[in-house]
């Protein structure tokens, strides 16, 4: 068997979702044939880091050929159009052909199916991350899910989430776990010099859900005007570097504030370490709460957009902290969240119990990476999933 994975993003935030899987599968499968394919140095620096976590594997880490226009001009056509995705797979299609399946984290890869050198190919995604379904059905919540061969499935409260929207009658799936815990450090992190609480401000990139068209120069005013804090400011990746479209600057009053640490997009915005350097989280619609509660602690979450939140099962990481209404009361909110956090703790821990896997599934004490490669294998060798993986 030959597997790739495809890794086609002008940002490496998507590795770590992908790339255990390939790593994990050189170990399970050591016969067969398997490519990490990369279309950035980002992205490729990043999943040799990862390989290095992963001891015994033998993928093979390779370069994706990139079209020169789109080396030249992405840089300004990446705020209207991901344009390059699209090109980068119809340049390497005769060569993504000779798989017998590919393993993508996003949705653009689905443009191969156009080609008719594609027809065997399994295609088999693992989504970027691990948010609720909010206002946006975007992600895991895409409608697109369905049109791939086999889909991994990061936890149990994503699929039964999944199965409540009708999602995934016919469409093979598995119950694996967040291989991202395995590809980046987890332990906690010091990136200040005082012992003042570090609030991280994570507001996502999708207009729809976002907080920070509305609120975020005000939130971080507040923020900054607090003496006894300090505070990360890590958007989305995209929120600023697709500023055109998105809408996104940040004055320059943040810039060098002693108490802020800004960060509009670097590789450390999305692999966890301002998550583990951080004692609250203060956030929107982002899938990094579920990353950030995978230690418990103080949560506040931004509405200025007035959703029906409350009972809403699509807002589920919502009652994770205090949901403030009105950005003046954001202060009130993120000392009640650090004084009080037991209050919501609970919430927290159901939620990642939730997320378990089952002692009764296969390969229940194995790492999710190890789960998902052996999912894989099964599902190339017989065609199908047992009902267990579910």
């Amino acid at each position: 068997m030959r597997i790739g994975v495809i890794l086609n993003h002008f940002e490496p935030h998507q590795v770590p979702h992908a790339a255990p899987y390939g790593f994990a599968l050189s170990r399970v499968r050591p016969d067969w044939t398997v490519d990490i394919l990369c279309s950035t140095r980002g992205e490729m620096e990043f999943a040799q880091e990862i390989a290095g976590r992963f001891d015994a594997q033998t993928a093979n880490i390779q370069a994706l050929k990139v079209p020169l226009v789109f080396r030249i001009a992405d840089p300004l056509l990446r705020q209207f159009t991901f344009a390059r995705k699209v090109a980068v797979l119809q340049a390497n299609v005769d060569r993504l052909s000779q798989y017998d399946a590919l393993i993508m984290p996003e949705m653009t890869s689905l443009a191969l199916r156009r080609s008719a050198k594609m027809a065997g190919v399994k295609m088999i995604f693992t989504g970027h991350g691990a948010g609720d379904l909010y206002s946006n059905p975007f992600g895991n919540f895409d409608k697109r899910v369905e049109t791939f061969d086999l889909v991994l499935l990061q936890g149990r409260r994503l699929a039964c989430a999944m199965w409540a929207e009708g999602r995934l009658k016919d469409t093979s799936h598995a119950i694996i776990g967040y291989p991202k815990y395995e590809a980046v450090p987890q332990t906690p992190l010091r990136l200040f010099d005082d012992d003042k609480p570090v609030v991280v401000y994570n507001p996502t990139q999708n207009p729809r859900g976002s907080s920070w068209h509305r609120w975020g120069e005000a939130v971080l005013d507040r923020l900054a005007a607090r003496e006894d804090l300090n505070v990360i400011f890590a958007p989305h990746a995209l929120l600023f570097k697709r500023s055109w479209t998105r809408g996104a600057r940040l004055p320059g009053r943040f810039r060098n504030h002693p108490r802020i640490k800004v960060d509009l997009g670097s590789r450390a915005s999305s692999d966890m370490t301002y998550l583990r350097a951080s004692d609250l989280y203060l956030g929107d619609q982002s899938s990094q709460i579920y990353e950030f509660i995978n230690r418990p602690r103080p949560c506040v979450f931004l509405n200025p957009d007035e959703n029906n939140w409350q009972g809403n099962p699509s807002f589920r990481s919502w009652t994770f902290g205090p949901v403030v209404e009105d950005v003046a009361d954001l202060d009130s909110a993120i000392d009640a969240a650090l004084t009080e956090f037991e209050r919501w703790r609970p919430a927290q821990q159901a939620a990642l119990d939730d997320d378990a896997i089952g002692p009764g599934a296969p390969f229940a004490d194995a790492p999710a990476s190890e789960r998902g490669a052996r999912a894989i294998a099964e599902y190339m060798e017989q065609g199908s999933l047992s009902k267990d993986w579910a």
